[in-house]
C-alpha cells in the first residue's frame, strides 16, 4: 500500500486529514480501525505493505482572492528526504513532467528522481540524509521567502483587475522553483553513490530492497 500523508493548514489552523476521516484529528492512524500506526515516514521494510509515495501540505486560505486561496505544497517519496514546492490550484500549472508517472524506473521522472534519492538514503542514512537535509533546507527557505514577494505583487495585480499578469507571475514563481529543484535532484542522484560508497552500506532490508528496485529498473549501487 502506498501511503500519501495530507496536512491540511485552513487559516493557519493544521489538522490531519485522511479519506473517509475527513475533519477528524486521527494521529498517526489512517482510518478508524487501522492496527498499524505508521508515523509520516514510512520506509520501505519486508512485511510491512506500507510506504510513502508522497506527502502534501493543503494550505487553504478562504481570505483570499480565488488565485491565491488554495496552495498545494508536494513532497515527493518519504518527506524526511525530499523538499516541498507549492503549486497553486487556479491558473499556474505545474511543468509537463510532473503529470506523469510510471510503474517502473523514469530517468526523466521527477517522481522517481526523488525516490531514488529516498532509496539511496536508505543504504546509509546516517550518512546520506543529513546531506539531502542540508540541500533541501535551504531550498525551502528559499522557495519561502520567495512566496510572500511574489504573492504580494500578484495581490497588487489583482487589484489593478490584471488577473493574466497576476497568473504569469505566479507561472514563473512556480517555474523557478521547479528549475531549481530538478537541478538539485540531478546533483543529488549523481554525488550521493560516491557517498555511500565511501561511507559504507548500512541498512538491516538489503535483499529485500535489491529485490523490488532490480524489478522496477531502479539503479542503485548494491555491489560492496
Amino acid at each position: 500500500m502506498l501511503i500519501i500523508p495530507v496536512l491540511i493548514i485552513e487559516e493557519g489552523k493544521p489538522k490531519w486529514d485522511t479519506p473517509g476521516n475527513e475533519g477528524t484529528n486521527i494521529g498517526p492512524r489512517w482510518s478508524a480501525p487501522e492496527s498499524f500506526w505508521p508515523t509520516l515516514c514510512v520506509h520501505d521494510q519486508p512485511g510491512a505493505g506500507y510506504h510513502s509515495a508522497a506527502s502534501e501540505v493543503c494550505h487553504l486560505r478562504e481570505s483570499m482572492p480565488l488565485l491565491l486561496r488554495q496552495v498545494y505544497w508536494a513532497g515527493f517519496s518519504n518527506p524526511c528526504s525530499s523538499v516541498f514546492k507549492p503549486f497553486y490550484f487556479h491558473g499556474p500549472k505545474p511543468p509537463a513532467d510532473y503529470s506523469r508517472g510510471t510503474c517502473t524506473y523514469s530517468a526523466d521522472s521527477p517522481w522517481w528522481w526523488a525516490n531514488r534519492i529516498k532509496l539511496l538514503c536508505e543504504l546509509n542514512y546516517s550518512a546520506l540524509n543529513p546531506a539531502v537535509r542540508g540541500v533541501f533546507d535551504e531550498t525551502e527557505g528559499w522557495i519561502l521567502q520567495r512566496q510572500c514577494n511574489y504573492e504580494s505583487q500578484a495581490m497588487d495585480l489583482l487589484r489593478k483587475k490584471q488577473q493574466d499578469a497576476a497568473v504569469a507571475l505566479l507561472q514563473k514563481y512556480v517555474d523557478e522553483n521547479c528549475s531549481r529543484i530538478e537541478t538539485e535532484y540531478n546533483k543529488l542522484n549523481e554525488e550521493l553513490p560516491a557517498k555511500l560508497e565511501a561511507t559504507g552500506r548500512r541498512y538491516l532490508f538489503l535483499d529485500y530492497l535489491r529485490d523490488w528496485t532490480t524489478r522496477a529498473g531502479v539503479p542503485l549501487p548494491f555491489k560492496n
